[in-house]
């Protein structure tokens, strides 16, 4: 019987492999159809703030959905990794997806220059991303432990997970410091 750690493993591989082999047209597809799904989900209609990613390209695209909400007025903030200390990672506000206040940071992905810090209000959700979720919350991220760092921090903050329909496992292998999301968002379920 494998450990946690080599289970989680197992599994980072195999998601991995299914998300880098899967079909350009139909991730296409589906990520219009989640994009669709976030743009009605009440947490996201009511948020005045939405902590996000920049996805990376087999995740589920971002990009539409950020450009969107921040054409409806609403606060967006992105994540940054700070490298000089391991996991820990903070988010700071944008004001345009597609301008020279994005830069490539940490392990590649796109990442704010400036540092406008942000405040947290009640109205403040985040969409976090995972390799896989079981359909009660449970998320199996990447390994480095940034998001849940960053959640256990902020344990009032509405969590949106988003993935698609092939990443949603039956059951993940978890640990204590494994922070689950209050609702999952896929091409088929709205939440």
């Amino acid at each position: 019987m494998l450990n946690i750690t080599e289970q989680k493993r197992q599994i980072r591989q195999e998601m991995r492999k299914i998300l880098k082999t899967q079909d350009k047209l139909i991730k296409k597809k589906a990520d219009e159809k989640i994009f669709r799904n976030l743009c009605k989900n009440t947490w996201v209609q009511q948020a005045d703030l939405i902590l996000c990613y920049y996805a990376m390209p087999e995740e589920p695209a971002t990009q539409e959905f950020i450009s969107e909400m921040l054409r409806q007025g609403k606060k967006i903030a992105l994540p940054k990794c700070d490298m000089s200390y391991k996991g820990n990672m903070m988010f700071y506000e944008i004001k345009n997806l597609f301008s020279e206040e994005i830069q490539s940071g940490a392990f590649g992905i796109p990442e704010p220059v400036n540092n406008y810090p942000i405040e947290l209000t009640s109205n403040s959700i985040i969409l976090v991303p995972a390799l896989a979720f079981t359909r009660q919350g449970k998320r199996l991220g990447r390994g480095g432990g940034y998001y849940d760092r960053f959640l256990y921090q902020y344990p009032e903050l509405h969590k949106i997970g988003i993935c698609y329909d092939s990443m949603l496992m039956q059951n993940l292998p978890c640990e204590l410091h494994d922070c689950y999301v209050d609702v999952i968002i896929t091409e088929s379920n709205g939440g």
